[in-house]
């Protein structure tokens, strides 16, 4: 292995430990706003995934995205359409996955083992940029990798080969001597390995432990499992 490329959420960031966090903090206002707060967040976790994938696909803007993954729960409780309440429900959200994200301990003790090993680290994402670059710059990731990648920046995201090798291209490093770690199946594995790379699939629940895909349960085991 000559690169390690690694995905951010979920997988460097505990996203789903911040997120839940930042979800009590809406929750609060909109119980504040004389609406169900509780109602509000259960609503809000089967649209977010379905809305943030027509992002990645670049089916809607950024700005799109972020109005649209509050503005649809608030519709299904049947609030009338309130666009400040929504455009501070997003500030709310974003300051605290952005600016308070939650690290792993796994994830820096890892990166700097890899550098002390002469391993140059990249970090890949497809997240929004001015967000993923706040989480970047809160949690010292950007200090602690050697390249940046983010599909909002460069225009193709994963699972599109072009987005790993762009990442490989930029350190002169051949496909199949660079390794993806992530914790999506479809984005972080097989989007990888269609790739020409090397993949791990971090599965720190043994969610998948025993599929097709190469899994580990911890970071601890990256500068050991890529050949």
């Amino acid at each position: 292995m000559r690169l390690a490329i690694f995905d951010l959420d979920d997988t460097l960031i505990d996203f789903a430990a911040t997120r839940e966090a930042a979800y009590a903090c809406l929750s609060a206002r909109v119980a504040e706003a004389g609406l169900d707060g509780a109602a509000f967040v259960a609503a809000c976790r089967p649209v977010d995934r379905p809305i943030f994938a027509r992002f990645e696909r670049g089916e809607l803007t950024r700005d799109e995205y972020r109005l649209r993954r509050f503005s649809e729960p608030l519709a299904s409780l049947g609030a009338p359409p309130d666009p400040d309440l929504v455009a501070h429900l997003n500030q709310l959200f974003m300051a605290c996955v952005n600016d308070r994200p939650m690290l792993y301990p796994d994830a820096l003790p890892v990166l700097a083992r890899l550098r002390a090993a002469g391993i140059p680290t990249a970090i890949l994402t497809n997240g929004p940029s001015d967000g993923q670059r706040r989480k970047l710059a809160a949690t010292g990731l950007a200090q602690a990798v050697d390249h940046i990648a983010i599909g909002e920046e460069t225009g193709f995201s994963k699972p599109l080969a072009r987005a790993y090798h762009a990442v490989a291209d930029h350190f002169a490093v051949a496909p199949a001597q660079a390794c993806m770690v992530g914790d999506s199946p479809e984005l972080d594995y097989d989007g990888a390995r269609q790739a020409g790379l090397q993949a791990l699939l971090l599965d720190r629940d043994a969610r998948h432990q025993g599929g097709p895909r190469e899994a580990i349960g911890s970071l601890d085991a990256v500068p050991s499992a890529c050949r």
